[in-house]
């Protein structure tokens, strides 16, 4: 098959060429993608964010695709044909983090590109768990561009704002890197909970935009330092939670954003860099910070029913054949992204 792969961390070590993924093994899936979201951790993944990987892979874990065939151990829950989207990788099942309903936390059975090659392909396996079945009415109704990005972009979006945020009607909540593919269904998540959006964007030409899916308040920022703007909105009491994509870029003025008492909630970051905390404002303030990955199987199929509502829709800036996948990633670090990138494959 043909599929992007990372041979050496850089860009100078990924190239499009044939790859072998090799016999399934039992309870492993084939699937054959139809298309491949693009979040921003695949850059980081191609640049070496992420050292444990083993190389050579290939990058994107926003899958949708059909099951071609699976060796059954007799608990594959799918048939051949089936649409399915992908997770950030399997779950055991087993682990005290799956037992207590935080599967998107478990780590012992890997995750694509990490420990196994991702989605920037024509075909990819993994465990079966690695996979959840599109329902029929979504099926029906959203495209396998949209559908890719249901579990990362969307589902992050969900997780963060109502487990982790606990977000609740009248709440201000301020959004960072609100245009991009988390942010962009942020806002239409906070509005379905009746919460009041301030987004936050460094283009001044994604102001309206922003408005036009939601914000109440738009702030531009260049240098993201944000929290002047914020404080004069809410009077100077502070937002109640603060949704934040961008990591170091963005946190501290998310931080100087928040009410006493308030919320952030880090579920992204642009540059793989260390940022150096205050521990008195935390403290002082009794701020709390958590971090949200992904989202749980309970999680994903309330997500299911939230979008088949018409609550949230998920959103494609543009769609490039796989063979052009990284000028994607051109277009994402140029900024000229509203919602989520895709790789159409077939």
């Amino acid at each position: 098959m043909k599929a992007w792969v990372l041979e050496k961390f850089g860009y100078d070590g990924i190239s499009f060429r044939d790859f072998d993924l090799g016999e399934l093994s039992d309870g492993e899936v084939l699937v054959r993608v139809l298309a491949c979201g693009v979040c921003y951790r695949d850059i980081i993944d191609i640049e070496g964010g992420f050292k444990y990987t083993i190389l050579p892979t290939v990058p994107g874990h926003e899958i949708c695709g059909v099951v071609e065939s699976f060796k059954d151990d007799g608990q594959v829950p799918f048939s051949k044909g089936d649409l399915v989207i992908s997770r950030h990788g399997p779950f055991c099942g087993r682990c005290e983090l799956c037992l207590s309903g935080r599967d998107n936390l478990c780590q012992r059975a890997g995750r694509f590109v990490q420990t196994m090659p991702g989605g920037y392909a024509e075909y990819v396996k993994a465990h079966w768990s690695a996979f959840v079945k599109v329902p029929d009415s979504l099926a029906k109704k959203f495209s396998p561009s949209h559908l890719s990005i249901v579990f990362c972009a969307v589902g992050t979006a969900f997780r963060a704002i109502f487990t982790q945020g606990n977000v609740r009607p009248g709440d201000f909540v301020l959004i960072t890197g609100a245009s991009g593919g988390v942010g962009i269904h942020a806002i239409q998540i906070c509005k379905s909970a009746s919460a009041y959006v301030i987004a936050v964007t460094s283009s001044e030409s994604k102001a309206k935009i922003l408005e036009d899916f939601g914000a109440d308040y738009v702030i531009v920022s260049k240098d993201m330092r944000f929290n002047e703007q914020a404080m004069a909105i809410t009077n100077g009491r502070g937002v109640d939670v603060i949704i934040e994509n961008t990591g170091s870029v963005g946190l501290e003025g998310a931080i100087r954003s928040l009410k006493l008492g308030g919320t952030l909630v880090l579920i992204g970051n642009i540059k793989v860099d260390r940022y150096s905390l205050n521990p008195g404002m935390v403290i002082v303030r009794e701020l709390n910070m958590r971090g949200s990955v992904g989202i749980n199987n309970n999680e994903l199929q309330k997500l299911f029913s939230f979008i088949e509502q018409g609550k949230v829709k998920p959103i494609i800036s543009d769609e490039f054949p796989l063979a052009k996948a990284l000028e994607s990633h051109k277009a994402l670090k140029e900024k000229k992204s509203i919602g989520r990138f895709v790789i159409r494959v077939s």
